[in-house]
């Protein structure tokens, strides 16, 4: 089973200012960013001393959580594609050594290689791997040459606005609620909505498609937790708007929206959301899945 994820997004084409609103962000929806980093900490079992590469970094929140687990005797390797995001990620105070490295994920082999990372003892990606990463099998074959043995790769899947089966279960069944009302909204202002995305592939909406690619990959004892997002449903629609489709780095439910000026499309997403919100918190709070797999 081999699997090319979304198409890679040019972090650099985001405004300068790019990090700030990222961190705002976090604070304003529940240190979303830092309790999943957090999570995944925790499930990975990252602890004094150990040697983690943070891929996608960003802004350093998550880098800060690591380091702050590894402690003094640690070291972290933290890599993102955005110069300005390494620059704001640079400025932080760690209470561990931490390497940055510009790059994608699909250097991490030659980025770790080159700071000495080769046989770390964790690779971690936090609310990174559904944008950054394209080749998903090469991608866990890459982590795998890197870790030790007995290392663990840990990551989320972050499909959290529309339906998805983590480890046999649906969750996030809420999604179609806003498709049609997104739907329902554009057709008043004589907009043809187009054809909806298609994610009936498995890609991304079933974590048994990500497990066997873990397993094509070397990876044994693979955990899968569903995580619930500590937002509403209407809370994590917002959080999007104001974190990714504002800034032109998410395609919408209804593609064809993308023709439409990004204010005009932003409006009328906005909209939407206002008319379905009550009818959407309703229902279960979104989840995201969390991955642990071991290199044996």
């Amino acid at each position: 089973m081999h699997s090319k994820g979304s198409p890679v997004f040019d972090w650099n084409s985001l405004p300068a200012d790019y990090p700030a609103l990222y961190e705002l962000l976090n604070d304003s929806y529940e240190h979303l960013y830092s309790a999943a980093t957090e999570r995944l900490a925790v499930i990975s079992g990252i602890s004094n001393g150990d040697a983690v590469v943070d891929v996608g970094s960003g802004s350093g929140l998550s880098t800060e959580i690591v380091a702050h687990t590894v402690g003094r005797s640690g070291h972290v390797l933290a890599i993102d594609p955005s110069i300005a995001m390494l620059k704001r990620a640079r400025e932080r105070v760690y209470s561990c050594p931490v390497t940055f490295h510009k790059g994608t994920a699909e250097d991490i082999y030659s980025i770790s290689e080159r700071g000495g990372f080769l046989g770390c003892d964790q690779i971690l990606s936090s609310f990174t791997y559904y944008y950054t990463f394209r080749d998903r099998l090469s991608l866990h074959r890459s982590v795998y040459a890197v870790l030790k043995s007995g290392g663990k790769w840990v990551f989320n899947l972050t499909k959290y606005l529309g339906q998805m089966r983590i480890a046999g279960n649906e969750y996030n069944t809420f999604g179609e609620i806003y498709v049609d009302q997104l739907k329902s909204t554009v057709a008043r202002y004589g907009i043809d909505p187009g054809v909806q995305n298609d994610e009936t592939s498995g890609q991304f909406t079933d974590t048994d498609w990500e497990a066997a690619e873990l397993q094509a990959a070397g990876f044994v004892d693979i955990e899968i937790e569903a995580w619930p997002l500590p937002l509403a449903p209407s809370e994590a629609f917002r959080f999007t708007l104001d974190g990714f489709y504002r800034h032109g780095s998410r395609v919408t439910f209804l593609p064809f929206l993308m023709n439409i000026p990004i204010d005009q499309r932003i409006e009328l997403m906005q909209e939407a959301l206002t008319a379905c919100a009550d009818e959407l918190d309703s229902q279960p709070p979104p989840h995201i899945a969390n991955f642990v797999a071991r290199r044996p």
